[in-house]
């Protein structure tokens, strides 16, 4: 495990593609709320700010993760970590830990360094805001870890386009819905924490787009487990049709 994960590790950070992704997401993440809300004040309304910012967040993190996989399918280095003998747990795993971990991780970075900047003007809500950083990290990796595992189920640099539609899917869903129940489902204030419909929820838990929604509701037991909840079904999902792929040793 610990060899795929150095070797992976390796090539990344070789891609000139990573570093530019990453300064540029980065960027977005620290500086994007406080250019889209001047009245950005506090560490509170920073982070209701950034959350706001995390559906177009979702998209790019996500196409990056599954860029940086999809080239070592397009090279054809990743036949060899097969051919090598590696279970494809052990593979998926190294992919996982080597590419969505770290990518959430400069992203989370970058998001704290803004944090750090609002808190110098205010601590307001700082409590509570420090309550829902592990499930902002968490939304994170689950935007990274389904750009990595899709684009592992594909095995090819078409996960990227995937990863778009998916994407892009889930606001036709959410406007149908929307049209169908004659309510805003769109809507920022329709939340974790405000909403009652059985379909709000399986929108919440289901879409990598609502990420941001769930977390700018005050902290309560329903984020938590659509958090979690949807973390895990991403996992289970691309992670076991990565699984069945892989398992098949057709490289």
């Amino acid at each position: 495990m610990g060899k795929l994960i150095k070797a992976e590790l390796y090539r990344t950070k070789k891609v000139n593609g990573f570093w530019v992704f990453t300064f540029f997401i980065a960027l977005y993440m620290t500086a994007a709320p406080f250019v889209s809300a001047p009245n950005v004040e506090s560490a509170e309304t920073f982070f209701v700010s950034s959350m706001s910012m995390l559906s177009v967040g979702a998209m790019l993190i996500s196409l990056m993760a599954a860029y940086i996989a999809g080239r070592g399918y397009h090279h054809r280095t990743c036949m060899y970590e097969v051919m090598a003998g590696n279970s494809s747990m052990r593979i998926i795993l190294s992919k996982l830990l080597s590419i969505a971990l770290p990518i959430a991780l400069i992203v989370y970075a970058a998001h704290l360094v803004g944090l750090g900047i609002a808190c110098t003007m205010s601590t307001q809500g700082i409590s509570e805001v420090l309550k829902q950083e592990p499930l902002f990290l968490l939304s994170l990796l689950r935007c990274t870890s389904f750009g990595v595992l899709l684009t592992m189920c594909v095995k090819s640099m078409l996960g990227p386009v995937l990863v778009y539609v998916r994407l892009l899917l889930e606001t036709i869903g959410q406007i149908i819905a929307s049209a169908v129940t004659s309510q805003d489902l769109m809507e920022e204030t329709f939340n974790a924490a405000s909403s009652d419909s059985f379909l709000s929820t399986i929108l919440n838990v289901t879409c990598l787009s609502k990420q941001g929604v769930i977390l700018t509701s005050p902290m309560s037991p329903d984020v938590v487990w659509q958090s979690l909840g949807g973390f895990a079904i991403e996992l289970l999902l691309w992670g076991g049709i990565a699984y069945l792929v892989y398992s098949r040793k057709d490289y």
